[in-house]
């Protein structure tokens, strides 16, 4: 399916270009409005991102989006600055669908499983954001700030045993560049497991990306700098995802 995603950073709607801080591209859109412009539009799931929480747990921003997301009727799912099993729990009772847990899914995988076998693996998007090394796919924690030692395809072995379906990983040197996604990267991915639904996020510049995405088998291509930017609307990618 086609994701809108929203990032937000300072309580504004934001883009990063390869995930750096300091290149932060605001946009002039409230974030309530812009989440019913994609539900309006036919988005039947939406992605959102608390940069903020996902730099210092300590400056989330939950109580801003939680008032965003009131009066969506179409799921949506949510990550940043997730560290703690009540912060799991918070999210899950504010609404949000699933949760997309990043830096904790590499770091602290033990206490991750707890908080799986807790909820339920379908509670769980696991995002796996990676840089491409001469050893392979080394997935990056801590909003992209450090690099971890982990290799991607165990860490989805890892947590596909424990029932987790859905994988959104992004390929760290095409996010926000809008110069087309990676598609080695999720072509590998498929081949790996073709149970997994991997979500592709990063690069998408053109409806002809979306198709290729699709044709590849991928079960959800997140959108976000291409929307705010107006590169294609969400009814012609929707349109495209559902034709290709």
């Amino acid at each position: 399916m086609i994701i809108p995603a929203l990032d937000v950073l300072q309580n504004q709607i934001v883009r990063l270009y390869q995930g750096k801080y300091d290149t932060a591209q605001f946009y002039p859109f409230e974030l309530a409005a812009r989440l019913q412009q994609y539900q309006n539009s036919g988005a039947q799931k939406l992605h959102l991102v608390d940069l903020e929480g996902a730099r210092d747990p300590q400056k989330k921003q939950w109580q801003q989006i939680q008032q965003a997301t009131k009066a969506l009727n179409v799921p949506y799912q949510v990550g940043g600055g997730i560290r703690r099993f009540d912060d799991v729990k918070q999210w899950l009772e504010a609404g949000a669908n699933q949760v997309v847990i990043g830096s904790m899914a590499v770091d602290k995988r033990q206490e991750v499983a707890k908080w799986i076998q807790e909820f339920g693996a379908e509670r769980f998007v696991i995002a796996l954001d990676v840089n491409k090394t001469a050893t392979g796919w080394a997935p990056a924690t801590h909003g992209w700030l450090a690099d971890g030692e982990d290799n991607l395809f165990e860490l989805i072995d890892y947590y596909y045993q424990l029932g987790v379906l859905d994988f959104l990983c992004t390929d760290i040197s095409k996010d926000g560049t809008m110069t087309g996604p990676s598609f080695e990267l999720y072509t590998q991915l498929i081949v790996h497991n073709t149970n997994i639904k991997v979500q592709a996020s990063g690069g998408v510049s053109s409806l002809k990306d979306i198709k290729k995405l699709s044709d590849i088998g991928v079960g959800g291509i997140i959108l976000g700098k291409s929307l705010l930017d107006g590169a294609f609307t969400t009814e012609e990618a929707l349109t495209c995802y559902q034709n290709a």
